[in-house]
């Protein structure tokens, strides 16, 4: 038996799109979550060749593909999605998720029964009859505060898994066979590779992200923009206003904290390009009020600092529009982030690798210390990334750059520390198993597992949490293939994105494209020892701790939290967030 359900935010075609959708002979159902951007040029092209449609629905769009050819429905689609289709002349059930993980996809499998869903909260009304698989994974939790997120295709829950990013999974209802592919790879574009000059790569990349950004605005109701002022979002916002027939308004976060604000910047960028944009400033009031409806939109522990004001600006959008557009995946793509300059860096001291180690020895004896809100503390927190950038193998190296604290460091925080190795060492393999220089492989890796497991979280989550689509257009297939294939002076260069800034600098002047960049964080440093305090030592209490079983009461009970608060913050937020899901979890209210 199979039972397909899921709840609609209509964006295009409203009235006729309904889920599940059935073939013309009933044989074959699909729901699905996400958008593809291309689905009008693939309907016209499928109506040119005789095919009938009856919606201008995208999900009409898969449907026909998988009937003119089951196999090969991914390779034409360029967009966001997960998506189930059952076949019921072939016995088959078919999983698909998007070729970057933008639209995620869980599944709860005890071999005798499948469910799958967009959210894990989507289980609830099963677990009673799978309780082994819902169990708190302890191993994850614990990744969970190293990475601020649960890395690869695990889950807080022993038996749930994510479908991996670019994969299809079948599953034959005669036999109950599960078998899983990857469809897609990121492969570095040929054309991009043949790039000699900065003037080739801006003719190259921007027609891409035109293209993209056009196809992303395909919607039958109003588009919104993120706007950090930075130079993805900024791309974005000017090519969406270019070509949107209607208004595209901005929206942006601001921080009472100047450290952390770029909203004038945002202001700037709105000015240049004529663009209406509102400003939601955040303070320390907002963000302790917002933390329980926050923590509860991620349905999973889940760290990033920023991801409380995305889940706040997400709400203040959603009050006017249902789609806004975003400038995420621009740093994965063209290496904009510090991370990649202490790689390049690596690249060079790997030639004398005695040097390499004394240097990043050297760095590890410093103080620790997590704190971005003092320069001391953001040249400490600097100087320890760079050290566990230069330490170890490549692949150790990238391992550790991808992480906020070593699984070595945190373990102290849970009761039931990980297998260290169960976490590392698919990253491990899959960076060695990657091909071409060491950025293309952070790239490549960083693709399978950060982005998908944190930066796309953070959005799909909050935005979906608030009857939002957040779409991504410098996520497109076709730009990434380009960012990963130009030669590294293109992107990494000296300052990183090297081509988007230059793009960004013809359109806004050197002063916004050479400013420091800020990110969009958010000071948690300052809020766990101020307005949060209060919250830290009810979640901490040691009774509750021990109580609910994950993290160690005798390293944060009893007021001992606070001396994560002075000396890492950022991994006591990790712990605060899982705290959180915790109580979440049992059913009561943070």
């Amino acid at each position: 038996d199979v039972a397909l359900g899921m709840v609609r935010l209509a964006i295009v075609d409203v009235e006729h799109g309904q889920q599940p959708m059935f073939s013309d002979n009933e044989q074959i159902a699909i729901v699905y979550n996400g958008e593809i951007y291309n689905a009008p040029a693939l309907r016209k092209r499928m109506q040119d060749e005789g095919v009938r449609f009856n919606t201008r629905s995208d999900t009409e769009v898969i449907l026909r593909l998988y009937e003119r050819d089951p196999a090969s429905v991914e390779e034409h689609l360029a967009g966001i999605w997960a998506f189930a289709i059952h076949d019921r002349r072939r016995k088959r059930l078919t999983l698909s998720r998007d070729r970057f993980g933008i639209k995620p996809l869980f599944i709860a499998d005890t071999g005798d029964a499948l469910a799958f869903g967009s959210e894990l909260r989507v289980f609830g009304p099963i677990r009673d009859r799978m309780q082994n698989l819902f169990r708190i994974d302890h191993g994850s939790a614990h990744a969970m505060l190293a990475w601020s997120y649960v890395p690869n295709e695990d889950t807080i829950y022993e038996g749930v898994k994510r479908l991996a990013p670019a994969t299809r999974m079948e599953v034959d209802l005669v036999t109950g066979a599960r078998t899983t592919k990857r469809y897609w790879r990121l492969e570095p574009s040929e054309e991009a590779a043949r790039v000699k000059s900065l003037d080739e790569a801006c003719e190259l990349v921007d027609p891409l992200l035109r293209r993209a950004v056009k196809e992303h605005l395909e919607s039958d109701v109003p588009i919104a923009a993120f706007l950090s002022g930075g130079i993805d979002s900024s791309l974005v916002l000017m090519h969406a206003m270019q070509q949107s027939p209607t208004p595209v308004h901005a929206f942006t976060i601001g921080f009472r904290e100047k450290r952390f604000d770029e909203s004038p910047f945002a202001a700037q960028v709105a000015n240049a390009l004529s663009a209406s944009i509102h400003v939601e400033m955040l303070d320390e009031d907002a963000a302790r009020d917002a933390v329980p409806e926050a923590m509860a939109a991620y349905d999973e522990p889940f760290g990033d600092s920023s991801s409380l004001a995305t889940y706040l600006l997400s709400k203040v959008v959603a009050k006017t529009h249902k789609v806004a557009l975003g400038g995420d995946g621009g740093d994965e793509v063209f290496a904009g982030y510090k991370k990649h300059r202490i790689v390049a860096i690596r690249e060079i001291v790997n030639h004398a690798p005695r040097l390499r180690d004394l240097a990043a020895n050297a760095l590890m004896s410093l103080p620790s210390r997590t704190d971005r809100t003092t320069r001391v503390g953001e040249l400490l927190r600097t100087a320890k990334r760079v050290a566990r950038g230069l330490h170890g193998t490549d692949a150790e190296a990238y391992v550790a750059l991808t992480q906020v604290g070593s699984l070595e460091k945190t373990a102290s925080l849970v009761r039931q520390p990980a297998d260290t190795e169960r976490f590392t060492v698919p990253l491990l393999r899959a960076f060695e198993d990657a091909g071409g220089s060491q950025i293309q492989r952070h790239t490549v890796c960083d693709m399978l597992n950060a982005l998908p497991n944190d930066m796309l979280v953070k959005v799909d989550r909050a935005s979906m949490a608030c009857h939002l689509e957040a779409r991504v257009p410098l996520l497109d297939h076709r730009i990434a293939e380009a960012g990963i294939g130009l030669p590294q002076r293109f992107t990494l260069g000296k300052s990183g994105k090297v081509v988007l800034r230059e793009l960004y600098e013809r359109r806004f002047g050197k002063t916004l494209a050479r400013r420091k960049k800020k990110g969009f964080g958010v000071p948690v440093e300052k809020w766990l020892r101020g307005h949060l305090r209060d919250e830290c030592d009810r979640l901490f209490d040691t009774k509750r701790l021990d109580r609910y079983g994950v993290l160690s009461s005798s390293e944060l009970g009893g007021g001992r939290w606070r001396t994560w608060a002075d000396k890492d913050p950022q991994l006591l937020w990790h712990a605060f967030a899982l705290a959180s899901w915790r109580e979440l979890e049992d059913g009561h209210l943070i």
